[in-house]
């Protein structure tokens, strides 16, 4: 399996859903960094040696698309040879930024399940 690119889930929800991913933003550290008026991304952790764990949920007039991934930035690319890539799936498998997308996947899974949706395994 590859870890190279973004674990998405697609789902339907409530009205609730944006008051549900900012109660979990704030429990578990994520800031809003972007938003429009059907999306909003959201990142934990920044700097040169952490790698940032982002989560992007889109309204897509059917449902909603969440994308879970953990966010490698150039200066750590470039220590590593280029052999990170920028996006790593937080599914479990692979040693490739283990820890981090390890630790996201924890986080990710917390929204999941207050959602009512299937974990990330």
């Amino acid at each position: 399996m590859t870890v190279r690119g973004r674990t998405v889930r697609e789902f339907t929800a409530g009205a609730d859903l944006w008051q549900i991913v900012d109660a979990w933003a704030q429990q578990t550290g994520y800031k809003l960094v972007a938003y429009d008026q059907v999306s909003r991304l959201y990142q934990r952790g920044e700097g040169f040696l952490v790698a940032p764990q982002r989560l992007q949920v889109t309204y897509t007039g059917a449902g909603y698309r969440l994308e879970a991934y953990v966010w490698v930035p150039m200066f750590t690319r470039v220590f590593t040879l280029m052999l990170m890539p920028e996006e790593l799936r937080l599914d479990s498998g692979g040693f490739t930024g283990s820890l981090p997308r390890k630790t996201a996947r924890g986080h990710v899974n917390l929204l999941l399940q207050a959602l009512g949706q299937p974990l990330i395994t």
